[in-house]
């Protein structure tokens, strides 16, 4: 029979155990694995119909202050 003393120690260190065991297996799979080489790309999405696009294909127009970036297509009818 198991003692109450026991099933106490089992359940107070079996979180700990599980916790270690995950790190360790995360950090062996991951090892390995090679940094970005560079950062994703910021992108702007267009003011009025919403396509988004890296900052050199997005034209920037100022109105009242801000800053509105238009894509090239919409940029032409605005």
């Amino acid at each position: 029979m198991i003692s109450s003393q026991v099933i106490t120690e089992f359940f107070a260190w079996a979180p700990f155990v599980v916790l270690a065991a995950i790190l360790v297996v995360a950090y062996i799979w991951t090892r390995g694995e090679k940094q970005l080489a560079a950062p994703i790309r910021k992108t702007y999405s267009c003011a009025r119909c919403g396509r988004r696009g890296v900052r050199e294909h997005m034209v920037p127009v100022t109105l009242e202050g801000a800053v509105v970036w238009y894509c090239g297509r919409c940029a032409q009818s605005h």
